[in-house]
């Protein structure tokens, strides 16, 4: 009696996910390869001479690489709805947005609206109500009663 299947209707609904949440796993998955692809051009010219020695540079290294892979981390635990990757994701933006509008005054425009757009889209997508719904920071109204749950 006690290895008999659930039934369907006494399993939990696994919500559908929002357009909102998909575009921003999409957004956060783009920005972490992005931040990879950086650290395979920083490996590359690790061999260059440069202001910093080489064990500042392999920390910086080891430093991109970390950011990375935190950022495809993140953008895979908010796909699957955890909650506390939204602090995650909103400080990361807003460090996103910090430097594309120091980068965009002296040296390139273009750069700068490369990394400002996606983070504006996501920080705005993150406090959607659909998607705080889908995180489970809010408790959503039964259809039809007005009530809360």
């Amino acid at each position: 009696m006690m290895n008999q299947p659930v039934p369907q209707s006494s399993r939990p609904a696994i919500p559908r996910r929002p357009i909102s949440v998909l575009v921003i796993s999409a957004l956060l998955v783009l920005e972490g390869l992005a931040v990879l692809a950086y650290a395979l051009t920083y490996a590359l010219s690790l061999g260059q001479t440069g202001e910093l020695g080489m064990g500042a540079r392999i920390f910086m290294l080891v430093l991109i690489i970390a950011a990375g892979a935190w950022q495809l981390l993140v953008a895979h635990h908010f796909f699957r709805a955890r909650a506390w990757t939204r602090a995650a994701v909103l400080v990361w933006q807003v460090f996103q947005i910090i430097l594309a509008l120091q980068i965009a005054m002296p040296v390139d425009v273009l750069v700068a609206w490369l990394w400002l757009v996606p983070a504006a889209v996501v920080v705005v997508l993150l406090f959607d109500p659909r998607t705080t719904a889908f995180l489970g920071d809010r408790p959503t109204a039964h259809p039809g009663t007005g009530n809360q749950p």
